[in-house]
């Protein structure tokens, strides 16, 4: 099987979210298929770089499917956490050179954080030589400042800040989805990913590894009759801070007149981006504040 626990129930129990199904790492075809993929990747696209995902894989999964267990047994080995992290780190590497011969040549890959990233453990199994990390966690992990200092190029897209996808209703039970509260402009444009870095005692010559950031909408509860509008105008205060990163003194009130004069502008363009508050504050420039002390 290419595949293993697809649409395996209950789903809890083998992956994030439904339908299950996760690629079988102990099938040599799998990296066969891999490596055309990635062909056909390589004649579409011309990239520096080359996104793995490697998010939200399931060692249970692995760890409950017999074809795995056997090849797992043959080796001598149990189904440790550190054994299948270990075979994680094989498919990461197969599926690496799948990429250097499609591409052909080496370039930077990137990996989202994962369990091997996490703390003290991360230098086992990636180089810092090949891949870049883009950070999914909250602003304030302690695995921001290990990577950066152990000489990792990183990117951010921090979850409290940077999902554009959280603070809608759950689609899977009830109440509000995972990364609840909605992530308003505000907090987008204060989200700086250098400040991260130097709230932890950050060493600033290393700075220049913080390749910068990207918002996720991840698209559960999105579709093309909605994205433009979750999108914008959040993604003009992600560019400003990207692009600019002004500094702590100049907060996201600093801005907000131009951001409400930007949304404006984007509407007029034809871009249908949502409203931040009623046109009358626009119309009473300083008249829409919370109270003053």
């Amino acid at each position: 099987k290419l595949a293993v626990c697809v649409n395996k129930e209950p789903w809890q129990e083998f992956c994030v979210e439904p339908p299950c199904g996760q690629l079988n790492p102990v099938n040599p075809h799998v990296y066969t298929t891999l490596g055309k993929l990635y062909q056909d990747f390589f004649e579409l696209f011309e990239t520096d770089m080359f996104h793995m995902g490697g998010d939200e894989v399931n060692l249970n999964c692995w760890n409950s499917t017999e074809e795995i267990q056997e090849a797992l047994r043959r080796q001598g080995k149990t189904g440790t956490e550190e054994e299948l992290l270990e075979l994680w780190k094989n498919f990461q590497d197969q599926a690496a050179e799948k990429v250097y011969a499609a591409a052909g040549k080496k370039l930077p890959l990137i990996l989202w954080t994962n369990s091997l990233t996490e703390k003290g453990q991360v230098e086992k199994f990636l180089s810092n030589q090949e891949y870049i990390i883009q950070i999914w966690t909250t602003g304030q992990d302690a695995v921001i400042k290990e990577l950066i200092d152990k000489d990792f190029k990183v990117i951010f897209s921090n979850y409290d800040a940077w999902y554009f996808d959280c603070g809608y209703s759950s689609w899977v039970g009830e109440g509000n989805n995972w990364c609840s509260p909605y992530k308003g402009w505000q907090i987008v444009y204060e989200n700086s990913p250098k400040e991260m870095y130097r709230s932890q005692g950050g060493n600033p010559a290393r700075e220049s590894l913080i390749l910068g950031g990207e918002a996720a909408m991840w698209a559960e509860q999105v579709d093309g009759a909605a994205v433009i509008h979750k999108l914008w105008p959040r993604a003009s205060a992600l560019g400003e801070r990207l692009w600019t990163d002004p500094e702590s003194s100049q907060t996201w009130k600093q801005a907000e007149i131009r951001m409400i004069n930007h949304r404006n502008r984007l509407v007029e363009r034809g871009i249908e981006a949502d409203a931040l508050q009623p046109e009358w504050c626009n119309q009473n420039e300083g008249l829409c504040y919370t109270k003053k002390n």
